[in-house]
Formats: C-alpha cells, sequence, structure tokens
C-alpha cells in the first residue's frame, strides 16, 4: 500500500491502465454497477496522483494489484571532496595488490548468473498485463453454456423465472426468485448487475432450471430464424424462456422494415409453433 507521501506522487500511464483493469473486474464479478463502473473508470483515465486511484478502488475486492511508487534512484553524494579522494585511493590500492594476487592464481570456473523470474502478469520490464474481463456470447452454444456456468457460479442457483437474451447487443435480463412470492430482475452486459428492489411474482411466473435448457438447440434455432419465419434478411431480435405452467423458449425475428415472426419451442429445441411473417 503506498504511503501519504508516495500517494502525492505523479500518477503514469500504467499506474491508470492497472486501477481500470481492476474496475473491469469488479464490474464482470458484481462488485460495481453500469453507472459506478463507466464514472470510475473516467476518473482512472484523468487521475493525475497515486492517491487519486487508489481512492478509486478502495473499496473493491481488486484482484489486480494496485500501482505503487517507484523510487528514483538515490542522487550523488554530497560528502566532503577529500573524503572522495581518499576512498578513490584505497580502491586503486586495493585493486592493485588483488591485481597481483591474481596472476599467481589458477582460474575459477565461472558462475552462471540467477535467472529472474516473472511472475504472472508482468513482464520482465515490470509492466503488467491488463485482465479483460470475458465478454458474454448469446448466439452460440459454447457462449450460451458459459453464461450458463457464469450465472450459477455467481448465483449458486439455476432456477430463474423468466430469461430474455438479445444477441445482437451481448446482453440480457433475468428474474430470479427473492422470495417466494417475489422476484428480483438481474441484467447482464459484461457483468451481472442486480436490482437492490423486488416486485411481486405472477401467479403464472413459475421457475425453471437453466441447466434444463438445451444450449446447442437453442443456437440452431436462432441460426434458422430467419427461414422459420419466412423473412431472408430477418435476424434474431430477441429470445424469452419463460414458464407458464409448462416451460418453453420463443425466439423473434425480424428483418429491418420490422417483417418478421416468432417460433415456439421446447427447452430441448423441439418446435411446437412457428407463426411467419405475413404481408
Amino acid at each position: 500500500m503506498a504511503t501519504g507521501q508516495d500517494r502525492r506522487l505523479r500518477a503514469r500511464d500504467i499506474d491508470r491502465a492497472v486501477v481500470a483493469t481492476a474496475l473491469d473486474t469488479a464490474y464482470a464479478d458484481g462488485q460495481l454497477t453500469f453507472d459506478e463502473h463507466r464514472s470510475r473508470v473516467a476518473a482512472a483515465r484523468t487521475a493525475t496522483t497515486l492517491g487519486d486511484l487508489h481512492a478509486l478502488a478502495a473499496d473493491l475486492q481488486a484482484a489486480v494489484p494496485l500501482p505503487e511508487a517507484i523510487r528514483p534512484a538515490p542522487g550523488p553524494s554530497r560528502r566532503p571532496v577529500i573524503v572522495g579522494l581518499l576512498v578513490v585511493v584505497l580502491v586503486l590500492g586495493v585493486a592493485v595488490v588483488l591485481a597481483v594476487r591474481g596472476s599467481d592464481a589458477p582460474s575459477s570456473p565461472s558462475v552462471a548468473a540467477p535467472s529472474s523470474s516473472v511472475g504472472p502478469g508482468a513482464t520482465a520490464a515490470g509492466t503488467v498485463t491488463p485482465i479483460v474481463a470475458r465478454p458474454f456470447v448469446f448466439d452460440t452454444p459454447e457462449g450460451l453454456a458459459d453464461f450458463r456456468d457464469r450465472w450459477i457460479t455467481r448465483f449458486g442457483d439455476p432456477e430463474v423465472t423468466e430469461l430474455v437474451l438479445y444477441p445482437s447487443d451481448d446482453r440480457a435480463s433475468l428474474t430470479r426468485l427473492a422470495e417466494s412470492d417475489r422476484v428480483r430482475e438481474v441484467s447482464v452486459r459484461g457483468g451481472f448487475e442486480e436490482s437492490a428492489a423486488t416486485s411481486p411474482r405472477e401467479t403464472d411466473e413459475l421457475p425453471f432450471d437453466l441447466t434444463a435448457l438445451d444450449v446447442a438447440a437453442l443456437a440452431g434455432l436462432m441460426a434458422g430464424s430467419a427461414s422459420f419465419v419466412e423473412v431472408p434478411d430477418a435476424s434474431v431480435t430477441h429470445v424469452l424462456v419463460r414458464n407458464e405452467g409448462v416451460p418453453e423458449v420463443l425466439v423473434y425475428a425480424a428483418d429491418a422494415d420490422g417483417r418478421g415472426g416468432y417460433l415456439q419451442a421446447t427447452l430441448a429445441g423441439e418446435v411446437t409453433r412457428v407463426s411467419p411473417h405475413r404481408p
């Protein structure tokens, strides 16, 4: 931790980058809201001192070490000139004696200098490799499985009451049970932002298990949505997964002019209904 004196030192670009990385990581694992992350990153980019940067991340469980001051090497000695001259004479005398002895001594094998290790996240020059939060992808089997696994890791429960995916924006919205009769909304865009408020749960708003959703089948339905809705240039606008008695998936697709339709399927990907575009 930087001392009070260190905190007054001017920040370097690498110091600003380290703190911005810590803020990205904190947002990705849910420590910061979207607005908090945006304002702190903006402040980090224009921070003047190390103290300014430490204040932006002081309340975080940071996985990235915060910047510390690098002390300049001490300046030349200001001792009296006479002392310096005596030291020079002494060194020269020792050097002469060692030279004479060395001419008679057998040579010794050279010893390799120990190699220095470079810790993870740093290069030999001491620069820090930024840790970039992995983005969410909602239109591939791998991306959907990654989202599901990160959700379970974060909340410890695969049950939700609604899931809405916006693949073109790389974002999602979910609701999960807060209490038996109330739900809480979670916004997903680079990280999980959970609402502090809850709302009443509707009687037909039932939970379903995210692990029951066949992510490969869902990705296939999204990829073929244009043919299902019979609009060649249509793309997925959003996907709704819900349980109103029977868990179901609804994939909505439209083109730039709003022509489109939707398909309905089970969590296993079996299509149960198609509503194509009709002029």
